[in-house]
């Protein structure tokens, strides 16, 4: 709130300066001056009220340093999974668990276009039942730096006929945002753009426990 009042003053002290230079030209009047500073004002100033107040679906984005921590911490967990220790996915990220009656020793993964980017990790268990523990994981997701959970729906997993189906539905999400920054005035700064920050960050994963006598078949997905 402090930079956007900053801000807002500098731009006022900015208008109000120019205007006194301008009316050192002899086709610009004191008065024109002082009504396009006053129009100015009032403009930024219902501006500054609407963003402050009016929107009821303002949300403060999170810090820099709030989103690194997000970021090393998938990272860490990425790293983890790939060398299959489990013990990273936490039970505050278990959005469902299903299990399931295998019936055959190959078990087909099945996709549908959405869902061929939802990676699949799997636990071997030494079991002599035949059921398969599906788990889905979603660790907070943050996208250009807006908190996008409660927008992204959970992918819907079915099974028949010894197929474990995998259907995720195509999400959009629009975000109006509004960004201070000094760096503007930074020629040569790296655009925002480039930082990694504002990249996808968070992760959603597909845990399987499957017994070792069962093989999972998944062509258009990835581990």
């Amino acid at each position: 709130m402090s930079i956007a009042l900053l801000y807002f003053f500098l731009v006022i002290i900015g208008v109000t300066i120019t205007g006194f230079f301008i009316t050192k030209i002899r086709i610009w009047k004191p008065k024109r001056t002082l009504v396009f500073v006053a129009v100015y004002f009032s403009c930024g100033l219902l501006a500054f009220v609407y963003l402050m107040f009016l929107s009821g679906d303002i949300a403060k984005a999170p810090s820099k340093e709030f989103l690194q921590e997000q970021r090393i911490a998938n990272e860490q967990l990425s790293s983890d999974l790939k060398l299959r220790k489990f013990e990273g996915l936490k039970e505050e990220h278990l959005k469902f668990t299903k299990t399931f009656e295998a019936t055959a020793e190959n078990i087909e993964v099945i996709r549908n276009e959405a869902g061929q980017y939802l990676p699949i990790h799997i636990s071997w268990a030494e079991s002599g039942e035949n059921k398969i523990t599906v788990s889905y994981y979603e660790t907070p997701l943050y996208l250009n730096g807006v908190y996008i959970t409660p927008f992204v729906e959970e992918p819907r997993i079915e099974w028949n006929d010894n197929k474990l189906y995998i259907i995720e539905a195509d999400t959009m999400v629009t975000v109006k945002s509004v960004h201070f920054s000094s760096q503007l005035l930074n020629i040569g700064f790296p655009s925002r753009n480039d930082d990694p920050l504002y990249n996808l960050i968070g992760q959603r994963i597909l845990h399987l426990n499957v017994p070792k006598q069962f093989n999972i078949i998944d062509k258009d997905g990835w581990y």
